[in-house]
Order: structure tokens, then C-alpha cells, then sequence
């Protein structure tokens, strides 16, 4: 046990936090009431103060196709594709000149799936509204499998088609290659990692580890689950 302490103080040491992914979903301007879909959402005003507090201490805000290897940065990044991230979060984003990520489960795109943890409601992105978002150089799409399964769950065939399909429907759409995955539910075990790779994916995330420190293996990349108290 103390050995541990010390090798732990040791990696510490030597590999310093250096950033931070943070993974959002829903911007909202009043929060629900039911604990689980609450959890899920954040108001406009408090995503405001936390950007600002970071920036007031030191913090950049880099798109995940930028991430420095040194400084201090943060990542934004927001799962699912919810219609508020282009109605609310957008705009606050454009307004503040951070760069985001939206990770797009293609079969929300236009409600064709329903989003099964908000019952009779459909909150999907539009396709125009991807489109438009997606010509802004602050935002970057990445891909989020067609149906939002638990990946671990399914066969290494049906993993490719959940993750090869999103992917090519995003790029047909957006006429122009999609190079991040994000796994739904943060489900993910070794066929999912090296269909990742097959497919040529840049980075993937995983839906909790944590923050970013230097020189530590980013495959998949740790995030922080960011939620409004």
C-alpha cells in the first residue's frame, strides 16, 4: 500500500494535469424536475460562469482538434445531439469564442429514434441545423453511434455497423470526413477500441477518468462528467 502512495505521488509528479474534456449533454433554460434527466442538463447562465471562471484562472479553450501538449486547456464537448445545443448552447459559444464538440448519435438526427430517457419528447437535432452549426469553425462533429447502444453488449459486427454507419451518415451529410467517436454510456471494450482504429478515427472518448495530464496515453481520452449542482 505505501508502495502504491508512492508510485501514485511519483506519476503525479511527473505527469501534471495539463487539461481538462468536459462532457455535457443538454443546455436548457429551465431544468427538469426528474433527477435523472436533470443530471443531464445544465442552464446557459451556469455554463457562462464556469467558462468564465476557467478563463479568469488561467485556462484556454481549445477545439479536439487542437489540444496543446503542454498549458492548461479545456475541451468542450456535448453528447447525443440534442436540438438545445444548436438553439441555446451554440449561440452562447459563438458569443464567448469557445470551441465545442458535439458528439451526433445519427439516429436522433430529425427524431427518427426516439431519445428513450425523455419519454414523448423529441429533442433531436434537425440535419439543417447540423449542417449550419457544423460550417462554424468553432464547432467539430464527431460521431455517436446510430442508436446509442451499450457497445460492450453487442457482437463485434454489430459494434462495426452501430460505429462504421454513424460515421458515414455524418460524413454523407456534412460532406467532409468525421475523425471522433465518443462512446455512448462510456460502454466500450477491445472490439469497440480497435474498430475505432480501423475505421481511422483521430481521438475517442471515453465518459468519465478524469482530467488530462502530460504524457500520459490518450486512447481513449478520460473526460470529466460536468454537472450543475
Amino acid at each position: 500500500m505505501i508502495f502504491r502512495r508512492i508510485h501514485r505521488k511519483i506519476h503525479k509528479a511527473l505527469h501534471p494535469v495539463i487539461g481538462e474534456i468536459w462532457m455535457l449533454h443538454r443546455v436548457v433554460e429551465q431544468r427538469s424536475e426528474d433527477p435523472k434527466q436533470r443530471e443531464l442538463e445544465v442552464t446557459p447562465e451556469w455554463l457562462e460562469q464556469e467558462i468564465n471562471d476557467y478563463h479568469a484562472h488561467g485556462w484556454q479553450f481549445v477545439p479536439i482538434d487542437a489540444m496543446p501538449k503542454r498549458g492548461r486547456w479545456v475541451c468542450l464537448t456535448f453528447d447525443d445531439g440534442y436540438q438545445d445545443n444548436y438553439r441555446l448552447a451554440y449561440p452562447l459559444l459563438k458569443r464567448l469564442g469557445v470551441p465545442f464538440c458535439l458528439y451526433v448519435t445519427t439516429g436522433f438526427i430529425d427524431n427518427r429514434l426516439p431519445m428513450w430517457w425523455y419519454p414523448n419528447k423529441q429533442l433531436g437535432i434537425s440535419g439543417k441545423e447540423l449542417k449550419d452549426i457544423d460550417s462554424d469553425p468553432l464547432c467539430t462533429i464527431g460521431a455517436h453511434t446510430v442508436s446509442h447502444p451499450k457497445l460492450d453488449t453487442l457482437s463485434r459486427e454489430q459494434q462495426y455497423q452501430e460505429i462504421e454507419n454513424s460515421k458515414k451518415e455524418l460524413e454523407h451529410l456534412l460532406d467532409h470526413p468525421v475523425k471522433h467517436f465518443s462512446f455512448p454510456h462510456g460502454a466500450n471494450n477491445l472490439d469497440t477500441l480497435d474498430i475505432c482504429r480501423e475505421l481511422g478515427f483521430s481521438t475517442v472518448t471515453q465518459s468519465w477518468g478524469g482530467s488530462i495530464r502530460f504524457r500520459e496515453h490518450l486512447w481513449p481520452m478520460p473526460r470529466i462528467d460536468k454537472k450543475q449542482p
